[in-house]
């Protein structure tokens, strides 16, 4: 058996891309007191649910990141990971429409505030998981509407 490099390529670009959400899940985890911060920051979270937000969305992402690694589910992984994503871009131009300047909490690398950069980062990640996701799909040779409704479900 064959394995095109092709497939590599695209395997070690989903091995990356959760490994960025294992480590910003994780780094959400352990500092929960940073994170909750940020998230009422953004002022967008009845208080009662942020903590809701605080508990679950690091696990998710942690969760999503690890079974993307090690191959498990990779195509709902990936439809999950572009949802955050995309929600993660609202939030943050929301938040700029409103013209808070804030940590926008992202859990990578460094801290920056909401701004273009993070608009920028989101949308290399939304477009880097939607291209992986749609790849799924191709090669499971399924597609159109019909396959996202039943990958979803």
């Amino acid at each position: 058996m064959r394995i095109s490099s092709s497939l590599i390529g695209l395997r070690v670009l989903e091995v990356v891309l959760g490994g960025l959400f294992f480590y910003a899940g994780l780094q959400k985890v352990l500092h929960v007191h940073e994170f909750a911060e940020a998230v009422l920051a953004y002022q967008l979270l009845p208080e009662s649910l942020v903590g809701l937000a605080v508990a679950g969305l690091p696990w998710l992402e942690v969760a999503a990141g690890f079974c993307l690694v090690v191959g498990l589910k990779r195509r709902s992984c990936l439809l999950l990971l572009t949802g955050l994503v995309a929600v993660f871009l609202i939030v943050i131009f929301i938040t700029m429409a409103r013209g808070l300047n804030i940590d926008c909490g992202c859990g990578l690398f460094f801290q920056r505030q909401v701004g273009w950069a993070a608009v920028l980062e989101d949308a290399v990640l939304l477009i880097w998981a939607s291209g992986l996701y749609w790849w799924e799909l191709l090669r499971a040779g399924k597609g159109g509407l019909e396959s996202i409704v039943q990958a979803a479900t």
